[in-house]
């Protein structure tokens, strides 16, 4: 069985009609969220909140993996490439 917690977060009342638009079938915000949910998530404020936490975690992932690619990226050298030609060379020998 999955533990669940709730927590109280602070949200200013831009992000809570943010909230409510998303919740409304019709409004680009709610469309969003099914395109993105795969599924119609708005069944309850709480629902929609755990949603949207579960973007921005799934967002945050994607920029470290990014950010990590492109440090690996900036970190290749000559000698990296010289491997890599010289496995595409073996390969297409064989």
């Amino acid at each position: 069985m999955i533990d669940i917690t709730r927590k109280t977060i602070p949200l200013t009342e831009e992000e809570l009609a943010l909230v409510d638009r998303a919740r409304v079938a019709g409004t680009p915000q709610h469309a969003a969220m099914v395109r993105l949910a795969g599924e119609d998530v708005s069944r309850s404020e709480a629902a929609t909140l755990h949603a949207l936490v579960k973007f921005a975690l799934t967002a945050l992932g994607e920029e470290i993996a990014m950010h990590d690619y492109e440090q690996l990226a900036a970190a290749r050298d000559a000698d990296d490439e010289e491997y890599e030609r010289s496995m595409r060379r073996r390969s297409r020998d064989r």
